[in-house]
């Protein structure tokens, strides 16, 4: 396959994993914007259904095929791309801003195909859908509906858009903005206020109308409140179901942050909480795609002072956390994970067997134990040394290991050269260096023998990652894709 296309496509991923992304700004997204001018219109809309229907990643598929949409919006296959990639009727609001955005400077209107798209995609709408949406939502789709103006499907909608159009029709009432408002009202005493969030969460809990991601936001407040020990089981029960975990998509990091808060605290419910955030974060592992059930995965982390910084400001998960918990993570899964600590030496160190969040304590204890230099090639000559073959090195920094000799090392530590050496004896094995503070680098570089340069964080990578290492087999399927 072309190699253009390929490098298209990981340009793509890569870029996905810098939010500026998402905001279209910054010139890694003009070069972006560039590059979708610039290839082949057909392959360009196949990457976006590409993206949305194979990878689920829904705001990058938005994104090219809004760019497309601006570049080509009279033409006829723009409607049928649109119409797919926008698989409901709450998703036009967000996909028109990112196609506004594309649009902005251009002399000519949103094209017929454009509106043709987006019209197909409102003649999905129904009353019961539209009512699940919130207000927020609603009104949204309200804006997008008077400039679109779509042609009803017969007099069922078009009595539908009248009422969408008069607000006729009732938002749906969801506790998270029952309980803002309830918060927004005027109290006679902080203890009167306190006593009706106390009863809201209570409420909220024992139904499940919380929702995960709320539960785990306001957990600390919750515990705080003095919530009753009944309610702080059912909650304890929610979070560390296997079920809820999965659905709620929650980031295993997001879990390990809520631990941290509530170890702080001394009230009667904290240690049934934090157990079971313990099985959450064991249910979360999951979320660590790109690993073989049956894989040798080998984990190196650098322990030194720099590496405790926060991964973004305000976090609770530092650089120095990064490497442990994915490690202690797929231990959960039960993925063969060899796991040590880097300096002037490389130590092997056993994981605890069961604990997941706990276990993280042992490795703040372990800074500066080997040292401050950063001898990652010390990995590949001990897996060289025993002959062993894994699938997968991962090394977490916080600068760049590749084509870069750390503190004066002589010729015969050059990671490049000796990784070459390991791709003897285990051709399938893959390298990703992990540079946390990345400093302006690309979030993702894919260069030849399975290596993958990392710069700076975001819990997608893995996905990202699993993506790029299918290689040019992709490319024939994403070719095969008919729009």
């Amino acid at each position: 396959m072309p190699d253009a296309q390929w490098e298209f496509y990981t340009a793509l991923l890569s870029a996905s994993l810098d939010e500026s992304m998402y905001q279209q700004a910054g010139d890694r997204f003009s070069a972006i914007r560039k590059m979708i001018g610039e290839n082949d219109p057909a392959f360009v809309a196949r990457l976006a259904v590409y993206f949305r229907e194979k990878l689920h990643l829904r705001a990058l598929s938005f994104i090219v095929a809004a760019e497309l949409a601006a570049l080509h919006g009279d033409k006829e296959w723009v409607s049928r791309l649109t119409a797919r990639v926008l698989q409901q009727p709450g998703e036009i609001s967000e996909w028109m801003e990112y196609y506004t955005r594309a649009n902005k400077g251009m002399a000519h209107k949103p094209g017929r195909e454009v509106l043709k798209g987006i019209s197909m995609v409102f003649n999905r709408l129904d009353e019961y859908q539209f009512t699940r949406y919130s207000r927020d939502e609603q009104l949204k789709l309200k804006k997008a509906l008077s400039q679109i103006r779509p042609k009803p499907k017969d007099k069922a909608q078009r009595v539908l858009f009248a009422d969408i159009t008069k607000d006729r029709l009732p938002a749906r009432a969801t506790w998270q903005l029952e309980w803002d408002e309830l918060k927004q009202e005027k109290y006679d005493s902080p203890e009167l206020q306190q006593a009706a969030l106390r009863d809201k969460w209570k409420e909220g809990i024992s139904s499940f109308r919380i929702g995960y991601a709320a539960l785990l936001d306001q957990l600390p407040q919750i515990l705080a409140a003095g919530v009753s020990g009944k309610v702080l089981k059912l909650a304890a029960e929610y979070l560390g179901n296997a079920s809820a975990v999965a659905g709620s998509g929650i980031s295993p990091f997001r879990l390990l942050e809520v631990y941290r808060t509530l170890k702080g605290m001394d009230q009667g419910g904290a240690p049934m909480l934090l157990d079971a955030l313990e099985q959450a974060a064991r249910h979360s592992a999951r979320r660590l795609t790109g690993f073989g059930e049956n894989g040798r995965v080998i984990i190196a982390m650098d322990v030194s002072n720099s590496m405790k910084r926060p991964v973004s400001e305000g976090s609770l998960t530092q650089r120095y956390d990064i490497g442990p918990f994915v490690a202690l993570l797929l231990k959960a899964r039960g993925i063969s994970t060899v796991a040590g600590i880097i300096g002037n030496t490389w130590k092997p160190i056993d994981l605890p067997a069961q604990s997941v969040l706990a276990g993280m304590d042992q490795f703040h204890r372990r800074e500066g134990e080997l040292g401050y230099a950063i001898n990652g090639h010390l990995v590949i000559q001990d897996l060289l040394r025993k002959r062993m073959v894994v699938d997968k090195v991962m090394i977490f920094t916080d600068c760049r290991l590749w084509g870069n000799r750390v503190f004066h090392q002589p010729a015969g530590t050059d990671l490049i050269q000796i990784w070459k050496q390991y791709r003897q004896i285990a051709p399938g094995a893959k390298l990703c260096l992990f540079n946390l503070a990345g400093y302006g680098n690309k979030p993702l570089e894919v260069l030849k023998d399975g290596v993958f340069l990392v710069s700076g964080w975001n819990d997608r990578v893995f996905d990202v990652l699993r993506s790029v290492e299918k290689e040019r087999n992709t490319i024939d399927a994403i070719n095969e894709i008919e729009i």
